[in-house]
This record gives C-alpha cells, sequence and structure tokens, in this order.
C-alpha cells in the first residue's frame, strides 16, 4: 500500500517518515478494536427467556405446557466469547402470573461477567370449565350447560374447575354468563332442602336406627346442619341434611 501527500513535476511522491507511521499505527488500532468486537457476543433475547423459563418452571406452580413468557425491551450488551451460562439471582417462588423483575447473571466458566435487571412477562394458559350458555342463579347444572377451553389465567382470584364432573348437580350463587370460566365461588352445592318440606328425621347408633316424621325448619345442602321439627312432639331440634328428605339427628 502507498500514500501520496504532495505533488512534484516529475509527479505524485510516496509518503514516507513520520506521517507514514502514525497513519499504519492508527490503522492498525482500529483493526484491533474491530477485531475485538467481533470476537465478543451479544446477550440475546432467545437466551434470556431461555433462562428465565427454566427459572419460572423450576420455582412456580405451573406446567410447561401451560406457560409463555416473554422477556420486556432490554439495552444490549455483549460478553466476552466463550460457553456463557446464564443464572437468576436471588430466585423466588411464583403465585401470580404477570409482570415480574429478575436480575440475571452471566458467567464464563464460572466467572461473573455482566449482570443485568430484566422484566419478564409470565402468561398461564389452562383448561378451565366454562358455562356453554346463560346459567340462573340456582339453575340446577348439567353436562350440557359446560365445556372444556383453554383459558388464560392472569388475575383470577378462585381457582377454576377443570373438570365438568365436579360441576354437574352444583346451582350458580348468581347469574352466570355464556363462555364464563366457572370457579369454586360461582357455584355450589344445590339447596336440596327447602324450609316447611316433610321430612324423616333419623336416629342411629351401631345398633339402632329410629325414623319418624318430621318438617324442615329452613333449608340447606347436604352436609349442613339445620333446624327441624319433630311432628309428633312439636320439638325443635338439630340435624344433618342427607338427602332433599332425610335428616340426621345429633
Amino acid at each position: 500500500m502507498k500514500f501520496f501527500n504532495r505533488q512534484s513535476n516529475d509527479g505524485p511522491v510516496e509518503m514516507c517518515g513520520p506521517a507514514w507511521r502514525s497513519i499504519w499505527v492508527l490503522m492498525l488500532c482500529v483493526t484491533w478494536a474491530t477485531q475485538a468486537n467481533a470476537t465478543e457476543q451479544a446477550i440475546t433475547r432467545e437466551r434470556v427467556e431461555a433462562a428465565l423459563r427454566r427459572h419460572t418452571l423450576q420455582y412456580g406452580p405451573w406446567k410447561a405446557e401451560n406457560v409463555e413468557l416473554r422477556v420486556l425491551p432490554f439495552p444490549v450488551l455483549t460478553i466476552p466469547p466463550g460457553p456463557a451460562r446464564f443464572q437468576v439471582l436471588q430466585p423466588s417462588k411464583f403465585s401470580n402470573p404477570g409482570v415480574h423483575n429478575f436480575q440475571l447473571a452471566a458467567e464464563i466458566a464460572g466467572k461473573e461477567v455482566a449482570r443485568l435487571w430484566l422484566k419478564a412477562e409470565i402468561r398461564v394458559f389452562e383448561q378451565v370449565v366454562v358455562a356453554a350458555a346463560p346459567l340462573a342463579r340456582q339453575e340446577l347444572i348439567g353436562a350440557q350447560d359446560l365445556r372444556i377451553e383453554r383459558r388464560e389465567m392472569a388475575g383470577r382470584g378462585h381457582r377454576p374447575f377443570s373438570r365438568i364432573e365436579d360441576v354437574v348437580g352444583k346451582q350458580p350463587t348468581r347469574a352466570i354468563d355464556a363462555n364464563e370460566v366457572l370457579t369454586a365461588s360461582a357455584v355450589d352445592r344445590p339447596t336440596l332442602m327447602k324450609r316447611g318440606s316433610a321430612i324423616k328425621l333419623v336416629f342411629e347408633t351401631a345398633s339402632l336406627r329410629v325414623e319418624t316424621a318430621g318438617v324442615a325448619e329452613e333449608g340447606g345442602k347436604i352436609g349442613e346442619l339445620i333446624q327441624v321439627k319433630n311432628a309428633s312432639s312439636g320439638k325443635i331440634l338439630r340435624g344433618v341434611v342427607l338427602d332433599g328428605r332425610q335428616v340426621r339427628l345429633n
């Protein structure tokens, strides 16, 4: 390579001396800097998301197939060459989806070379029971009223049902819209015992069973304790609802 910086009557004159050496040193410095930058590696979104996903599945309560994780934008950062290992610092357990903060360390050959704060959005999807049609309050729910759908679980205060058979036979505690996810707070056991109904009062031990006629003084669900009246004596008693017609006395 030749450099020229002046003209003569005989044509260009080749540059030499201190000026040439200065330019040559500058070019070497630029070359070295370019090569150094070329050997560094960037911390990519894919590598970060893979590390955060492993951490989330380890400390979160969700199944891998139900979790989606997306890292929010973060500054470009490069690290030295070599096989890099990413580790979340100060691990903690997750109870809810949403946006979470993570502190991530990058290690090469067991030595930490970078550390950065990240935000990641965690979304959780599950197969849940939803209403196939509108349901009225205290309407008895049948299998035809329900279906299974994959829904996002963000912000749900109560655990949804995942099996249709766990909802069939129950009653809504309020009006339910079509396509609404059903949770334990939305349905309850049916009120089988109605106030004023003629019922059978049952008293039994290991060797004795006595039945007598009675009247329900209040409504109740299976397993609930209600007031009843002995039809013969008029005495008010308390018993547990067995079904829509029987109450076991304490």
